[in-house]
């Protein structure tokens, strides 16, 4: 019983348990129902994109052209505006969430990919490359938002608690601690971006993969690979390496912080 009151009542048990488990279960029930490529199936990442181009991109010419992932990128940047003005105050429930967030996805890309090994998916090298790196970056996601949690003092939410905005920024904080502020929440904030992209990233490649078969579930993984070609190419890759590099210079006070308060 007691296991269970600290399940109850513990966001960290919650988020190290259910988040996981939600990806597994969505990446089984979403990929076990997948059957194998057909023989005549494009086999490299190149030529899949080719033919899926050629199915999709190219009829939007004669209709209205989607945003793809713009819609979902003006709603993250409005939440992360959000998350920066309470971010003092909500600090162990952003990082909560955000944990929470990273552990899904992962476990659901984990499970997708054992899945689609088992089925046959991976018909050339490629599919590892574009399929690993994004993991790769879940968990530099999830040293990064370790880090921003011990760099975090208590004091400083207890600060935020007990003085209005301006009381908090202009009063309670010294110069180091202002210029901590700034760079840990424009981090996190960053990270959070990162993590976003990721995803959108991982899940796009791992459609893109499971959209060649013709079982009950294609139709989910077209639509999912349609509405996330936004984020396919290199340079989608290349640019979260850049994110996560900012956001660990940012969150880290030996760095940002530091420079900005001795310059």
């Amino acid at each position: 019983m007691d296991l269970v009151s600290e399940f109850i009542h513990n966001p960290l048990m919650q988020s190290l348990f259910l988040g996981p488990l939600m990806g597994v279960l969505f990446a089984a029930l979403f990929s076990g129902f997948n059957s194998s490529p057909e023989p005549e199936a494009p086999a490299t990442v190149v030529q899949t994109r080719t033919i899926y181009i050629t199915k999709v991109i190219d009829k939007r010419q004669s209709s209205k052209r989607s945003d793809d992932g713009m819609s979902l990128l003006i709603i993250g940047g409005i939440a992360l505006i959000f998350v920066i003005w309470k971010y003092a105050i909500y600090f162990n429930t952003i990082l909560y969430y955000l944990n929470s967030s990273i552990l899904t996805v992962l476990s659901f890309s984990v499970t997708t990919i054992l899945i689609s090994l088992i089925k046959g998916q991976y018909t050339s090298n490629e599919w590892w490359l574009y399929t690993l790196v994004p993991l790769l970056f879940l968990f530099i996601s999830l040293y990064l938002l370790n880090l921003a949690k011990v760099s975090f003092d208590p004091a400083i939410q207890q600060g935020a608690l007990n003085n209005n905005l301006w009381e908090f920024y202009t009063d309670w904080l010294d110069a180091y601690g202002r210029n901590f502020m700034l760079a840990h929440v424009g981090g996190v904030a960053i990270l959070a971006l990162a993590v976003l992209f990721t995803a959108f990233l991982l899940i796009h490649y791992l459609s893109l993969m499971n959209q060649r078969s013709s079982g009950m579930m294609h139709k989910l993984w077209f639509f999912l690979a349609k509405h996330t070609s936004f984020f396919a190419g290199k340079s989608c890759a290349i640019f979260i390496s850049f994110l996560l590099a900012t956001a660990y210079v940012l969150i880290n006070p030996e760095l940002a912080a530091t420079w900005m308060t001795n310059k």
